[in-house]
């Protein structure tokens, strides 16, 4: 019996030890933290210390200088002429402007559309999947009902068998509209791709 106080008074006296050399860690951790101070000899990089992609301003002064007096003379000359290509590039320009807005909407509209018949499209598929899934639990839940009876089993089997394959091939007709509605899916996606319409 005293070795078993000795053994607990000494497991408790460790127990002390450790969470008090625990706060002082803790203490000592929270002055560490607070005498730290910033690193002031860090360099901090901003758009001053990145020298800039387009020449400084002295470099572009120095090459207008750099141009002989005939170039400057011909480039204000032609500066100063307005083209008659120019003026009739704006008239054009001018009548595509106004053509663009009519086949923008022509295209927004086709593009509207076909997302229209996308989206209708997964919407059906989705509740063909549904439908499939509904008639293949009901031809499992009904094979197994069957089957769990053997009374049922020797008075009903022509009738089961009747009626299994008439649920089959609801089943096999559930499956084809499915692939059929996938391979239409697949069509409507290949057009909107070909549209440049980006894909969901």
């Amino acid at each position: 019996m005293k070795k078993f106080f000795l053994l607990l008074s000494l497991c408790t006296s460790m127990l002390a030890l450790t969470a008090s050399a625990q706060e002082s860690l803790a203490d000592m951790a929270r002055k560490a933290r607070a005498n730290r101070h910033p690193n002031t000899s860090a360099q901090v990089i901003d758009n001053d210390m990145i020298p800039s992609s387009l020449p400084s301003a002295p470099a572009a002064k120095n090459a207008e200088k750099a141009r002989s007096p005939e170039t400057q003379k011909q480039d204000d000359d032609k500066a100063g002429q307005p083209k008659k290509d120019e003026a009739q590039a704006d008239k054009k320009g001018d009548a595509k402007d106004q053509e663009k807005p009519a086949v923008a909407g022509t295209d927004q509209k086709k593009t509207d559309d076909l997302k229209k018949q996308i989206d209708d499209q997964r919407k059906e598929i989705t509740q063909l999947q549904r439908e499939l899934d509904v008639a293949e639990r009901e031809a499992r839940l009904r094979a197994a009902a069957y089957y769990a009876d053997a009374g049922t089993m020797l008075r009903d089997q022509g009738k089961f068998l009747e009626d299994s394959r008439q649920q089959q091939t609801e089943i096999d007709s559930k499956k084809q509209s499915i692939a059929d509605a996938r391979q239409k899916l697949d069509d409507l996606q290949e057009q909107a791709r070909k549209a440049g319409i980006p894909q969901q």
